[in-house]
């Protein structure tokens, strides 16, 4: 069979045995181990239940199917209710009730924590949902944190949903508890903390379909504020509110500092500005956090050459240039792999020059897995392993029957909530079914402010490919040069033009120039030609000579398990 490392998401040929249990070399360390532990069987297989765990590293393993619904690891209940007196005193100076911490069967427990790599008193949070054990939250000293290898990542107390027709979401357990503690039963809590990744909201979107109001009580830093925004992106600002902790950084801090002023929180909690008039006050912490830390530039590939020119940022408009088989489509596609891999931007696209779809599939997996899509130049595990990622990631718009940008907008939007993409790509823009009664100037610059608008409002990047003009032989074409308008030019954020290289004979070599003719912001870049190089085999550009064969999935140093150390003198 074939087991999965919660911890590093590599896939393992095994042969366990059929029943009972057993210990084996584990698959992840043994090999790194010192020679003289290398023999030692510290991984140990449970036939019965699928599952793996090893006593020397903690990983964690279960049976890899990659077709069928993804298979997490489920915790075992102690059922446990005991509270050590240092726990103890530890809520009564963050004026938690004992009522609060029955009601989510918080308890005290000896774990392992691999911040320490050793056992230590830790606060265990159960995560129920329907009445099972999903999850646990183990939080120990200095503020160290870590969530069960493998188990599913759901909303802790996420049964509310089902309960109530208004919900508070906050950014942790303590705050939750803050809540609980004055009478607020309808809350819950984002299990990883702040930041904007939220695949827990996926499976579980439609759990959201009958709330009336959210209030967001998120923390008032930096990436409480990206937390909340994503929320807002993802649940809809129509129905969301905004809890204002005056100078407190989170519910908690408020609950110890203001007391009986808790339950002012709700009734003053002001719905999240929609089309109209916008107050200073309503981005009064955005505001702030920037005149604390400046204006920053957007996030990098990888390529040093690319990165010092041109950095990207949510919320823009990307038009993108070329002439025929200049290499427009599969430079885009790597610069949304790229952004997907090293920050989980989910993309959809609309590109019906690529149908059937299959053949864009190929190109996807080319440039994430790094071989050749065909049977003997990839292998079993190689395609599993990017079949179940590209469908978790990549999605399609294409109606043939309604080409019109407005069914793609409607169906990009629907991808945000339902799906919570970051990126969409239209290739190509004359490929879309363009009605309008007036100019085909006007109706382009409306068609852009559309198109720019859903990019802000929905916080997207986009990307515009688009052909230009018929050009001469030699020529290199700028945005001016796209059949239309030269709105193309005016109103995005980032345009460049893709050149690849032609000998006498005109056959295409491997040689790329990306020419960045327009960057809006400077915090974004600058206007440049970057020299790169075209990889035939894994559709990737390089900055010199040599192939890049890596698979972008397996990163050794990307960790499952979730945890984070502060240097705080907090016991928890």
């Amino acid at each position: 069979m074939k087991i999965q490392s919660a911890i590093t998401r590599k896939i393992y040929e095994f042969s366990p045995r059929k029943d009972g249990q057993a210990k084996y070399l584990c698959p992840e360390c043994s090999a790194k181990r010192k020679p003289e532990h290398r023999g030692e069987k510290c991984f140990s297989w449970d036939a019965e239940k699928n599952r793996g765990y090893c006593h020397n590293c903690q990983a964690a393993f279960f049976e890899y199917r990659p077709f069928d619904k993804k298979q997490y690891v489920m915790p075992e209940w102690k059922n446990i209710t005991k509270l050590s007196d240092k726990v103890v005193k530890y809520f009564e100076g963050r004026m938690i009730k004992q009522e609060a911490l029955n009601k989510m069967r918080i308890y005290s427990d000896i774990e392992t924590m691999p911040q320490f790599n050793k056992e230590v008193e830790v606060i265990c949070f159960p995560y129920f949902f329907d009445g099972r054990l999903v999850n646990i939250k183990y939080r120990g000293p200095k503020k160290s944190f870590k969530l069960v290898a493998g188990a599913e990542l759901i909303f802790y107390n996420q049964d509310v949903l089902r309960e109530y027709k208004e919900v508070i979401i906050t950014e942790g357990e303590i705050d939750t508890l803050s809540f609980i503690t004055q009478g607020y039963f309808n809350v819950m809590s984002v299990p990883n903390g702040a930041g904007n990744k939220l695949e827990y909201l996926d499976p579980y979107i439609e759990l959201f379909n009958g709330i009336e109001k959210i209030y967001l009580a998120t923390d008032s830093d930096t990436r409480g504020i990206e937390l909340r925004d994503e929320l807002i992106r993802r649940l809809g600002a129509e129905r969301c509110y905004l809890i204002n902790f005056k100078d407190c950084k989170d519910a908690n801090e408020f609950l110890c500092k203001y007391g009986p002023d808790f339950h002012d929180l709700i009734p003053n909690a002001q719905p999240v500005p929609l089309k109209g008039i916008v107050s200073v006050d309503n981005i009064a912490a955005e505001i702030y956090n920037l005149y604390e830390e400046g204006i920053k530039p957007g996030v990098k590939i990888g390529l040093d050459k690319l990165d010092n020119s041109i950095t990207w940022e949510l919320g823009r408009l990307c038009m993108v240039t070329g002439i025929p088989s200049s290499g427009k489509s599969e430079f885009v596609d790597f610069l949304v792999t790229r952004l997907n891999i090293l920050y989980g931007w989910k993309a959809a696209y609309f590109t019906p020059e690529n149908y059937p779809l299959k053949y864009h599939y190929a190109k996807l997996y080319e440039k994430i897995i790094g071989k050749e899509f065909k049977k003997g130049k990839s292998n079993n595990v190689e395609y599993d392993m990017a079949y179940e990622y590209i469908r978790e990631n990549f999605f399609y718009i294409l109606n043939e029957e309604d080409l019109k940008l407005s069914t793609i907008l409607t169906a990009a939007k629907i991808l945000v909530k339902t799906r919570g993409i970051k990126i969409l790509v239209i290739d190509p823009w004359n490929k879309i079914d363009h009605q309008f009664s007036d100019s085909e100037t006007r109706y382009i610059s409306r068609a852009l402010d559309e198109i720019i608008n859903l990019a802000k409002f929905s916080n997207l990047l986009i990307f515009l490919v688009a052909h230009p003009t018929k050009m001469g032989k030699g020529e290199i074409p700028s945005l001016y040069n796209i059949s239309g308008s030269a709105h193309f030019f005016n109103k995005p954020d980032y345009g460049f033009t893709i050149d690849r290289k032609a000998d006498e004979q005109n056959i295409l070599q491997d040689e790329v120039d990306v020419h960045i003719q327009k960057i809006k912001y400077k915090h974004l870049g600058k206007s440049d030609v970057v020299h790169l190089f075209y990889d035939k085999v894994t559709g990737r550009f390089k900055q010199g000579a040599g192939s890049d064969l890596s698979n972008w999935l397996i990163r050794e140093e990307e960790k499952e398990i979730e945890f984070e150390i502060r240097n705080e003198d907090a016991p928890y």
